[in-house]
């Protein structure tokens, strides 16, 4: 027999055996170890053009945005020129939204209260920072900025520095954790990776600056207010401890109602060792039975650090680690150091809130300026200038009509991250406090969101956009800020204050969503469904899917009706493949209306519900699913390879699956 060539055969072989799971990930392994060992913490000093700044291009002495760079001007300082004045010195400010002064933005920044208080000192202020903006993008408009002959430059930023995406060794260990610890110990490793980062990142901000002053502030967060939302509540635990989890929350819960601190903490101990820490709610009961305002801090810290993780979808924020790395370098490196922590204390345990935040990071006109302030006294000593800089023109309130849009805004925000309603009750007040005419703007938000039709459609929002602050928050071009979510409460809540203030909307409100909504409802929209940015279809972590994965015990939705009649709501739905069969239920406004079984196949079910539990407008569906095992065990077990492979897994449990949810209205048959 002639001799042949194996090639083929040995290529066909290998193939398949590489085109399994297991292929995959010994695949995955050889790809990392046929390259160098690379560091999310290995950063370089970035090489600036010398003519260019953020969007601004250099030209005749002035920047000028660059029209090339025209989607991205949204995110950046709204000045289409900065001049660049001779004999000035310039102080360049940099950072993320909150330096950008979201929701009054373009009306007052930190820079432009900094440029206010400096006023008259021969100083001019570069407003250089971007909402959005990533540690990469801060580190290459600190070296522009310095190309340009900054004297000096202000730094507030930290929030968007959890985004470190981990490199190929990186998810290695991280999968190595897992396998061990769960996602517990992987997140726990993934937050010092990020404070690692942080410190690299402050060393390149060191290297850039040389003998330039750098005035570092150190971000705070609401630790007074935040709640994150529920879907963050506890990544999945194996082994059953997330059933004996819930079982102690709810007693801990209980056991505060009833004034019994020490059992509460016992309890609260529990749910710490069951979650190794990772989450929020069991930080947040132990600042609730803390023994001292200093314990009760602590808890509130790491509540905000819990969900930090590659593995869930948070709101931005600075962790603890992160902020004691900027205090530790400002020292070594001889950063002047601005410490909102220092500034912001507030109440008995010194947990900031509302007083000086809007949301989770940003900031209130009193926190803008509080910051402003500081960082103009910190400017005045390190460039020496001959006059302290003043107070005086800096304004103590904003404009009426300024920060009534802002608090309008941030009650928008907080409710789509899933915020109590006593929040949203204070921003909403807030803003009609400032300036009855910002009912006008509730008006507009009541019938924009509430029609079918896209909001760029509706005359109502198009009256909104006049006002620059509006457009730069609920961006045409953003569906994410300002497509159609199921804020059924925060307009409950509008409508609320609005008519405790005599403006007689509710009626006319109620009217339009029956007309728009009634007859057939997909149950699974996003305007029936998603009451945050987490819950909307495509959102979160994972592989993209074409059914829901409920991430709650109880899935709801809301159904509109014109008139109460009989209906069917039919459902298709499952359970995860690691839980065991169970029965599912179906409720009406609290009713049930009926239950299945329900087991790991694709099964489809009708409910008949009896208009007498109905009621005109909004009604309230809830699917809820059995409590059965864990549901996470697979979950947990499945991850590490997953994430050496590059996918994005996800942490947290999932209790069923729905493909199709509708209501149906029967219609009467005559004979």
């Amino acid at each position: 027999m002639p001799p042949t060539d194996p090639t083929h055969s040995i290529t066909e072989r290998l193939s398949r055996s590489l085109s399994g799971p297991e292929g995959t990930l010994a695949l995955a392994r050889m790809q990392v170890l046929g390259r160098p060992v690379e560091r999310s913490t290995e950063l370089t000093a970035p090489t600036p053009s010398g003519t260019e700044v953020g969007v601004w291009r250099l030209a005749d002495g002035r920047l000028r945005r660059d029209t090339g760079r025209r989607d991205e001007w949204r995110y950046w300082a709204d000045r289409p020129e900065i001049p660049l004045r001779p004999g000035h010195r310039r102080v360049a400010v940099l950072g993320e939204s909150a330096t950008r002064g979201y929701f009054f933005d373009p009306a007052y920044s930190l820079a432009g209260l900094v440029d206010t208080a400096l006023d008259g000192t021969g100083v001019d202020v570069l407003d250089l920072a971007r909402t959005n903006c990533s540690l990469a993008e801060l580190l290459r408009t600190a070296a522009e900025a310095l190309a340009l002959g900054a004297s000096a430059l202000v730094v507030h930023a930290g929030n968007n520095w959890n985004n470190v995406d981990p490199t190929p060794t990186e998810r290695h260990e991280l999968a190595l954790l897992l396998e061990k610890g769960g996602f517990p110990a992987a997140a726990a490793s993934f937050r010092d990776l990020v404070t690692e980062v942080a410190a690299s990142a402050l060393g390149v901000l060191r290297e850039l600056a040389g003998d330039v002053p750098v005035v570092l502030v150190v971000p705070e967060f609401n630790l007074g207010d935040w709640t994150d939302e529920p879907i963050l509540d506890c990544p999945a635990l194996p082994a059953g401890r997330m059933r004996r989890w819930l079982r102690a929350r709810d007693e801990a819960e209980r056991a505060l109602r009833d004034g019994d601190l020490a059992g509460a903490r016992t309890l609260v101990a529990e749910m710490t060792g069951l979650d190794g820490g990772s989450s929020p709610v069991s930080h947040r009961l132990a600042a609730r039975c803390a023994a001292s305002p200093d314990e009760a801090l602590s808890a509130l810290r790491a509540a905000k650090d819990a969900v930090v993780s590659p593995f869930a979808i948070h709101s931005p924020r600075t962790l603890a680690s992160v902020q004691e790395v900027m205090r530790r370098k400002a020292d070594e490196a001889g950063f002047h150091l601005v410490d909102q922590a220092v500034l912001f204390r507030e109440g008995e345990a010194g947990a900031p809130g509302r007083r000086y935040f809007l949301d989770y990071c940003h900031l209130t006109f009193d926190g803008l300026r509080a910051t402003a302030l500081a960082v103009a006294e910190t400017l005045g000593a390190a460039l020496e200038l001959p006059e302290r800089p003043g107070t005086d023109g800096v304004p103590v309130r904003a404009a009426p009509d300024r920060l009534a849009l802002a608090h309008f805004l941030a009650a928008v925000h907080n409710a789509h991250y899933g915020q109590p309603e006593d929040v949203l009750r204070h921003h909403l007040s807030r803003a009609l406090d400032a300036d009855a005419s910002v009912a006008d703007r509730f008006e507009d938000y009541l019938d924009y969101q509430t029609r079918i039709a896209p909001n760029w459609m509706c005359s109502s929002y198009e009256r909104s956009t006049q006002d620059p602050a509006f457009r730069r928050y609920m961006v045409v071009g953003d569906g994410r800020l300002n497509g159609k979510l199921a804020d059924h409460g925060l307009r409950e809540v509008m409508l609320d204050v609005l008519e405790s203030r005599g403006v007689p909307a509710r009626r006319r409100y109620e009217d339009l969503l029956v007309a728009e909504h009634r007859g057939t409802t997909d149950l699974l929209a996003d305007a029936n469904l998603a009451t945050t940015f987490n819950e909307r279809h495509g959102a979160g972590v994972g592989p993209r899917v074409a059914y829901l994965r409920a991430s709650s015990p109880r899935t709801r939705s809301t159904l509109v009706v014109e008139e109460p009649a009989p209906l069917v709501l039919r459902v298709t739905w499952r359970l995860p493949s690691e839980v065991p069969a169970g029965s599912v239920s179906v409720a009406v406004n609290g009713h049930e209306v009926g239950t299945a079984e329900a087991g790991t196949a694709w099964t489809t079910w009708e409910f008949t519900v009896s208009p007498d539990i109905l009621r005109r407008g909004r009604n309230t569906v809830e699917i809820h699913w059995p409590e059965g095992g864990d549901g996470t065990d697979t979950l947990v077990a499945g991850a590490p390879a997953r994430l050496e492979c590059g996918e994005n897994v996800p942490s947290h449990p999932v209790h069923g699956h729905v493909h199709d949810w509708s209501a149906i209205r029967l219609v009467p048959v005559t004979v």
